[in-house]
Formats: C-alpha cells, sequence, structure tokens
C-alpha cells in the first residue's frame, strides 16, 4: 500500500482539511474534495489491474467516504497554538461524530457503499484490517466507535446477504476481520479486494492532496486478479501542456490513457494571525482546479 502521511501512522485522527505548505503558503483541500478525486480514480480503475466487482458500491464508496465532513470543512480551524488543524490533528470526539455520520449518511443511500465506509472508518483504528500492521492497535479513545462500525457491519452484511448481495466468503470475511483484525487467508472475498482498492485510492489521492508537488510513490497490494496483487509504482513527469503535472504509472491501472483529473484547492499566504483572519483570507482566494494528467509508463 502506498505509504500514508504521519497523521495514519502516529495513531493520531486522520480527517479534516488536508494541508500542503511550500513558499509561504498554505494550500487547502477538503476531505469531500479529496473523496472526489479518489472517485475519478474509481471511475476509470481497470487498465492493467483487475477493475472494481460490483463497480457501483465502490466508486459511490470512493466518492463519499468522508461525505461526514462538508460542514466541517467549510472553514479552516486554528489549534490554540495557531497552528493549522489539518487531518492529521482533528480532535478525537469530532473525528469519531463526524465519521459516524458519514457513514450514516451512505448506508442510507446504498447498503454496500456504506458497508465499504463502514470498514474504511473502523480500518483506520484497526490497522486496516491488516494491511498496515505496524501502525498502532486501536487506541482507547477509539474503542467504542471500532465496536459500533463493526456491530454496523455485522448488521449490514447479513441483511446483504439475506437480499443476495454478498455471498458466504464476504459473510467469513466479516467475521474474520471482527475477531482477528486480518481477513482470512486466502480473502476469497470480492468485498475484501473491493476495500481494498478503496484504501489505494484513499492513498492515491492523498498523495496528490499533501504535498504542493508530489513526486513519487508506490501502490503496494492492488488487486491484480483473483487471490493476486501487484504494486503500481507512480512517479511525477513535469509540467505537461498548460503547465498541468503529469504522472506516470507502471502497471497503468486506468481504462483511459491519459486521464485527466481535478481537485479544487485554495490557496492563502501563512502570515495570517488569527482564525478569524485565516478564514477571511481562504474565502477571499481564488477556487483553482488543479489538474493531473496521468500517463501509462
Amino acid at each position: 500500500m502506498a505509504p500514508i502521511p504521519d497523521g495514519y501512522v502516529s495513531g493520531r485522527p486522520t480527517s479534516g482539511m488536508i494541508v500542503a505548505e511550500a513558499d509561504g503558503t498554505v494550500q487547502f483541500v477538503t476531505q469531500p474534495a479529496h473523496a472526489a478525486l479518489a472517485g475519478q480514480f474509481a471511475d476509470r480503475w481497470g487498465g492493467a489491474v483487475e477493475a472494481p466487482s460490483p463497480r457501483a458500491p465502490a466508486v459511490h464508496a470512493a466518492y463519499a467516504h468522508d461525505d461526514g465532513w462538508l460542514a466541517y470543512d467549510r472553514v479552516p480551524h486554528l489549534h490554540d497554538d495557531g497552528q493549522v488543524v489539518d487531518f492529521r490533528s482533528v480532535p478525537d470526539d469530532v473525528w469519531v461524530d463526524l465519521y459516524g455520520e458519514g457513514v450514516d449518511a451512505v448506508a442510507a443511500a446504498d447498503a454496500r457503499a456504506g458497508l465499504l465506509c463502514s470498514l474504511h472508518g473502523a480500518g483506520l483504528r484497526r490497522r486496516r484490517y491488516g494491511l498496515s500492521p505496524s501502525w498502532p492497535d486501536t487506541p482507547p479513545a477509539f474503542e467504542a466507535y471500532v465496536a459500533r462500525e463493526e456491530d454496523r457491519q455485522a448488521r449490514l452484511a447479513e441483511d446483504l446477504r439475506a437480499a443476495g448481495r454478498l455471498d458466504g466468503a464476504d459473510l467469513d470475511l466479516i467475521d474474520a476481520l471482527h475477531e482477528s483484525g486480518r481477513p482470512p487467508a486466502p480473502p476469497g472475498s470480492r468485498l475484501w479486494r473491493n476495500y481494498q482498492r478503496l484504501q489505494v485510492w484513499d492513498a492515491l489521492s492523498l498523495f496528490f492532496c499533501t504535498s504542493v508537488t508530489p513526486d513519487t510513490t508506490d501502490l503496494e497490494g492492488v488487486p491484480a486478479g483473483p487471490n493476486t496483487e501487484t504494486t503500481v509504482r507512480v512517479e511525477r513527469d513535469g509540467p505537461g501542456e498548460g503547465g498541468e503535472e503529469a504522472y506516470r504509472f507502471e502497471p497503468y491501472p486506468f481504462e483511459a490513457a491519459p486521464l485527466r483529473v481535478t481537485v479544487p484547492v485554495r490557496t492563502v499566504t501563512d502570515d495570517f494571525d488569527s482564525e478569524a483572519d485565516l478564514r477571511r483570507r481562504y474565502y477571499e482566494s481564488p477556487r483553482e482546479e488543479k489538474a493531473f494528467t496521468l500517463w501509462p509508463a
């Protein structure tokens, strides 16, 4: 899996605006905007890797997995010491409440997408269910949250099985994740592979959002076929036509080449002196569509 920014690994909260600093400026990307970028990857995922199956709930989950942060991210926030609150430092209770509310909304619209979003949120507090074994175990502040989400997952899975939308391998997966924090070996579950893809899309979007000029990353654990995985290498290829940044992928995981994706950003100078000053500057700055062109290596 691609390296995740420090806020994940440290056990600190992992949502809220995504902040990238460079040359006396601060670039802001909201969590819903970051999720929409992940959704653009999901829309065209396939190419040299396995496409999502079923596709609709996986794409829905990619676009909606951070919907709970829409209201919180309407304005930037500062800590008492004047540091910008970003996805590494949102207070624990805020993270729990808003992430839970976001999954509520997705699950009400589509149970399979809601199940994937619940697995994503709880997984961030359970070593991504074995995908990030070096992460710390569930911090005490998140134990009740994980328990609630895993209860939700069990209910959703049973309802989906009864409706013929999940199979026995998917239910076995849920049981194993809850019991051991890891999938069975081999997983044999389409739900698990879609969960892996959601982690890849999330990590790839963060790669583009957490730096003003991202350079190189490896996306590990990408489902390439039944019970097979590959690593996708992403490398910056410099500015292309119109100044848009170009990136090369090996192997190429999209169904169209080239693929152009965008994410809205706001950029302010870093000399604000209060939260009110930061918020004023934030909305005085133009909302820009930052574009990336993705190519095969």
